[in-house]
């Protein structure tokens, strides 16, 4: 089984594959401004690393979010295009399940940064990584829940992407790759708010 990853939704791009017997990883040092122009010549050295080329990729994954919204759709629309052109089938992981994978606390939040002191958080409960509550909350907020959270404060782990990408497989859980929005995007809103203030 070869498996290629992508996770664009962070500053950090992180780019995983397995080739049936090893992981190997790419993480940039670029900001995510870099992820449209670096992606594809990244997946192309990676692959050139693992001794691996597209057309022997089985199976492709990608993070859908929630994090950049352009990064989101960076990572989407490129999956979605290899995917496409190799007929090969693609699974969907989370943000939130990259950082639950492997977590041992009965009960726990994972948070992802969406600014002005707000997080999008899951919680999980009962060793599933199935979130019972998923939502929006401040870090006031998150501290009154006293059990524990993982924050995202780094690119994805390259071994938790292909892990979680063989189970994903096995269980055969294949879907359309879609962006995993919380909320709009800074633009949106404030499109609708000129559209609004215009109809007013």
């Amino acid at each position: 089984m070869k498996i290629l990853v992508v996770d664009t939704t962070f500053d950090n791009m992180c780019i995983a594959c397995f080739n049936g017997e090893k992981t190997f990883s790419y993480v940039s040092c670029e900001n995510s401004k870099k992820h449209n122009s670096m992606i594809m010549p990244s997946i192309d050295e990676l692959l050139d690393r693992a001794g691996m080329e597209i057309g022997n990729v089985d199976y492709f994954g990608c993070v859908v979010g929630p994090g950049s919204f352009t990064g989101i759709r960076i990572g989407v629309a490129t999956v979605k295009a290899l995917s496409f052109a190799s007929g090969k089938k693609c699974v969907s992981i989370t943000s939130f399940e990259e950082l639950a994978y492997g977590e041992e606390s009965q009960k726990f939040y994972t948070a992802i940064d969406c600014r002005h002191d707000s997080y999008y958080v899951a919680r999980f409960e009962n060793f599933s990584l199935v979130p019972v509550f998923v939502g929006e909350m401040s870090k006031d907020q998150l501290d009154k829940e006293n059990c524990k959270v993982i924050f995202k404060t780094q690119a994805a782990d390259a071994d938790k992407l292909i892990a979680l990408s063989k189970d994903k497989i096995e269980a055969n859980d294949f879907s359309e790759l879609m962006p995993y929005y919380l909320k709009k995007s800074q633009a949106e809103r404030e499109y609708e708010l000129k559209n609004m203030d215009k109809t007013v």
